[in-house]
């Protein structure tokens, strides 16, 4: 009996430890197991970590995405600003968003590599910008996390640096 319940703790210890990105996939498996993203409004707190910087940048607000429009920041703490993704400055990213939130991958499919996981509710998407991709000199990863929304998005750099917000409503 100590055996099985040894062997059924060590499974489950090894599978929260899995990495997305060991879960290579094609749009096709994706797309039947990702909820729909609709407009939403919700908490975000930031944390940005660079290298030989010893403190990471914590900051925080309200997040808001428009559906068909776009992504917006009001950034509360440590100061007041507010940073939307909808102009043609910032396309890419929000393609990116757009083309995730409507289940609409093909989109972006020339771009990147996707990889995904999915326990139970939750779910795991991963993103790798391929080599010919203009997204490549300035994004090693990308990943979501969530269950009947985004709950966790992380960007990783080539540089080092790290992007993690967390999403609450």
């Amino acid at each position: 009996m100590k055996k099985i319940i040894l062997i059924l703790v060590l499974f489950l210890f090894s599978t929260a430890l899995a990495d997305v990105f060991d879960h290579p996939v094609t749009l096709d498996n994706i797309s039947s197991q990702m909820p729909k993203m609709g407009s939403i409004k919700c908490k975000f707190r930031q944390e940005k970590t660079m290298q030989n910087v010893k403190k990471p940048l914590i900051s925080g607000g309200d997040f808001e995405f428009i559906e068909g429009k776009g992504v917006y920041f009001y950034t509360k703490y440590p100061i007041q600003s507010t940073s939307d993704y909808t102009s043609e400055k910032y396309k890419q990213i929000n393609g990116v968003v757009k083309a995730i939130s409507a289940k609409k991958y093909s989109k972006i499919e020339k771009e990147f590599s996707f990889y995904f996981e999915k326990n139970s509710n939750n779910w795991a998407l991963g993103m790798k910008p391929k080599s010919n991709s203009d997204a490549y000199n300035y994004i090693s990863s990308i990943t979501l996390e969530g269950a009947d929304f985004i709950r966790k998005m992380t960007i990783n750099q080539p540089n080092g640096s790290k992007t993690t917000l967390w999403f609450t409503k």
